[in-house]
């Protein structure tokens, strides 16, 4: 049985809740790691040994279409996917796979209040991603 959450998250935002998009978006909020759609895959198939890859894209494309999930690109322009929510950034590890969640309120103010004020001719903006990219001390940590 789905979770609560997901099968809220579906329907709040006008889907249809079938087995493969409960399945695919329970994958990407339990592993929490920013996963490929491989990756995705991968977990879904001890499950659903079948399930085709242009099924999972397909999901993958949809919810983020409908704002469920957030694509991040990586510095190897391998697409990663987040379902966290809340305004946050993305510490990328430049050694390794390796993307973990920066929350910082400070920089969310600094940011809005420039770019309220900043204007870009012709250019509206919509919002705004950071990547912070270096290296994390402990590098035995896998994520």
């Amino acid at each position: 049985m789905a979770n609560k959450t997901v099968i809220r998250i579906l329907a709040e935002s006008g889907l249809k809740i079938t087995p493969q998009r409960t399945a695919v978006l329970e994958v990407i909020l339990s592993l929490n790691n920013h996963p490929t759609a491989d990756n995705i895959a991968e977990y879904l198939r001890m499950s659903y040994p079948h399930i085709p890859i242009g099924t999972v894209y397909k999901i993958l494309d949809t919810f983020f279409e409908k704002g469920i999930i957030k694509k991040v690109k990586t510095g190897d322009d391998v697409m990663r996917y987040d379902g966290v929510q809340k305004k946050h950034y993305h510490l990328l590890c430049a050694d390794s796979e390796r993307i973990e969640d920066y929350y910082d309120d400070e920089l969310n103010k600094i940011l809005n209040e420039y770019f309220g004020k900043k204007r870009i001719p012709g250019f509206i903006i919509e919002d705004f991603k950071v990547q912070i990219v270096g290296q994390f001390k402990d590098k035995n940590k896998k994520k």
